[in-house]
């Protein structure tokens, strides 16, 4: 069964029977371009040039929706743009290629530039990262032309004696929350941070965090304007999370399955709740083929089948003392194969890391080939509607019109 996202949109402002006629002067490249030098590893040595006019003819196109036939696709000043705004273009022959909207990772933990160009080089141009232990770790990694571009959690807001609240203490006391009347001023903390978060992660665990206080995270980020993620790996957890209303929850149960006839389900969808299962991590943390299909896989499954959006994050991660690490950008592929797993088609799968996380995000400017959208795009060799694996075939990938470098045809 399908997910209820977006209905497909064409491209016909962006499809031309006759490239030719547009940018005739360019020169003309039959491959994307690659770059024999090595990666960068400091922005310093970054391209800091608006990004070059680009012409990709006869390139099959997933733009978010659907898979369309070969078409032409134009970008401009990081956008895509019409077929009009492409002068001194270079010119890319896409025949056998497949161009996709840039991937999201909803669930990833990068903290160096190193992290960002291994996602990049994977087609991840947008990662959403699920903590900011220090404002300084979180600015080192921001606004880096041609790597991934990351959105920002708050410090998770976790309780005293919990596995993360121990976590947080040894980094910043203040960090944690005893009681709601601490709440407003957490807050105030945490939305002075620079950069300042896109939203609030909150953790439901045991011990943790009461219901009561929970239920008050969630309605006071929400009064400002700030959409909640809740971490929930145990079923209570995971009920907790769902009865407070949260926007979004990440991980799934691993001590047991959500059964398939839960009145929570019913809640999920009468709230809008989304979730973000990180099926990499959690058949990483299980390492018990029987357990993981009986508890996550098999939840998964259950949400699918209920309609509500999942969205594809993979706990990417290098961090001392978590249950297992993950690897950046290769663990994105990973994921979507771990959802098609759980019963989701490739198209599905696809669109569960472009456009359902941009439009439950909030992304508006990406998720999408379309025009007027940033050019963050990732070109693969084959068909990955038809194949999945072609996903792992990265020939080219974009973030905001700038090519990243290391990636070769």
């Amino acid at each position: 069964m399908r997910l209820h996202v977006l209905s497909p949109l064409l491209l016909p402002a962006l499809i031309s029977s006759n490239p030719t006629t547009a940018c005739a002067s360019h020169q003309r490249a039959h491959h994307p371009p690659s770059s024999p030098s090595p990666i960068p590893t400091n922005n310093a040595s970054r391209p800091t040039n608006p990004p070059p006019n680009i012409t990709l003819t006869n390139v099959r196109v997933f733009n978010g929706h659907t898979i369309l036939p070969p078409s032409t696709i134009y970008l401009s000043a990081g956008l895509i743009t019409n077929r009009y705004s492409c002068p001194n273009a270079t010119h890319i022959d896409g025949r056998g290629f497949t161009l996709l909207p840039g991937l999201i990772d909803s669930h990833c933990h990068p903290t160096s530039i190193a992290h960002l160009e291994e996602l990049a080089r994977h087609g991840v141009t947008s990662g959403l990262t699920m903590s900011c232990l220090t404002s300084s770790q979180c600015a080192s990694l921001a606004n880096h032309p041609g790597l991934t571009d990351l959105k920002y959690a708050s410090a998770p807001a976790s309780a005293p004696g919990s596995a993360h609240g121990n976590i947080a203490a040894s980094v910043d006391p203040t960090l944690l929350l005893h009681n709601a009347s601490e709440i407003p001023a957490w807050l105030d903390r945490q939305l002075a941070m620079s950069p300042e978060p896109d939203y609030i992660k909150l953790i439901a665990e045991t011990p943790g965090f009461a219901q009561s206080m929970l239920n008050i995270l969630v309605s006071s980020a929400q009064e400002r304007g700030k959409k909640t993620v809740t971490h929930a790996s145990t079923l209570e957890a995971y009920t907790q999370a769902i009865l407070s209303g949260t926007h979004h929850i990440h991980h799934v149960p691993l001590d047991a399955a959500l059964p398939s006839n839960s009145p929570l389900l019913t809640q999920m969808k009468r709230v809008g709740q989304v979730a973000t299962p990180t099926l990499t991590m959690m058949r990483s943390i299980s390492r018990i083929p029987s357990t993981y299909n009986a508890t996550a896989l098999l939840t998964t499954h259950t949400l699918h089948t209920h309609h509500i959006p999942l969205l594809a994050g993979t706990d990417a991660n290098e961090v001392p003392g978590v249950p297992a690490a993950v690897p950046f950008g290769s663990s994105l592929h990973d994921e979507l194969f771990n959802l098609v797993e759980a019963g989701l088609s490739n198209v599905e799968a696809l669109r569960a890391a472009t456009v359902v996380p941009a439009r439950y995000f909030g992304l508006r400017d990406r998720g999408e080939v379309r025009e007027g959208l940033r050019a963050d795009l990732v070109l693969v060799e084959g068909d990955p509607v038809a194949e999945l694996e072609a996903v792992r075939r990265v020939r080219g990938v974009w973030v905001e019109g700038v090519r990243v470098e290391g990636v070769e045809l």
